[in-house]
């Protein structure tokens, strides 16, 4: 028998599942979206992640108002330039290792209402006062260098995170 993953409430009103490792379990849209980005990734062009992003209607947030490093793309002619200008080097590599880094990491399967989001890494959305210095680790790794000195409520770093929706649609890319 197949163990469900557990869930707890948000703060905002949604459920978040308990950390998840079985990429197999996810939608195959999704699925195809984390390997189109990893894809690009793994090229070490920037550039490349054109094509994940140009799979969705609109660009995906890559920036919140409240993030002072927050660049938004308004079209896709824009998005690779937000991407460039959020990364500390000025030329993506920084956004692209960020992006390995992050869906080396489990993942949270996000429901609020009828929407549900697949989120990574998981500790971004449900994170333990106390992480063991392994995860402490892999939490740095998911922060952007602008970010290392600032903390969250909790004392835990400002962590970057991606959401894609469960049809596909490559949602965000953010700290929080």
């Amino acid at each position: 028998m197949s163990r469900q993953p557990r869930s707890a409430p948000s703060p905002s009103g949604g459920e978040i599942s308990d950390p998840l490792h079985d990429l197999a379990a996810l939608p195959a849209r999704v699925r195809a979206m984390r390997t189109k980005i990893l894809e690009a990734v793994e090229s070490g062009d920037i550039e490349n992640l054109r094509a994940p992003i140009e799979w969705n209607e609109t660009p995906p947030i890559f920036g919140r108002a409240s993030d002072r490093n927050s660049t938004r793309a308004r079209s896709f002619s824009e998005a690779i330039e937000a991407l460039k200008a959020r990364s500390f080097d000025g030329e993506g590599r920084e956004t692209l290792r960020l992006l390995a880094a992050i869906f080396e990491q489990p993942y949270a399967k996000v429901t609020r209402g009828p929407v549900i989001t697949y989120v990574w890494p998981a500790f971004a959305v449900k994170q333990a006062p106390d992480p063991s210095p392994e995860l402490r680790l892999a939490m740095y790794r998911c922060a952007r260098f602008a970010n290392l000195t600032l903390r969250n409520d909790i004392g835990l770093p400002i962590i970057e995170r991606v959401g894609i929706g469960a049809d596909g649609t490559w949602h965000y890319f953010y700290s929080g």
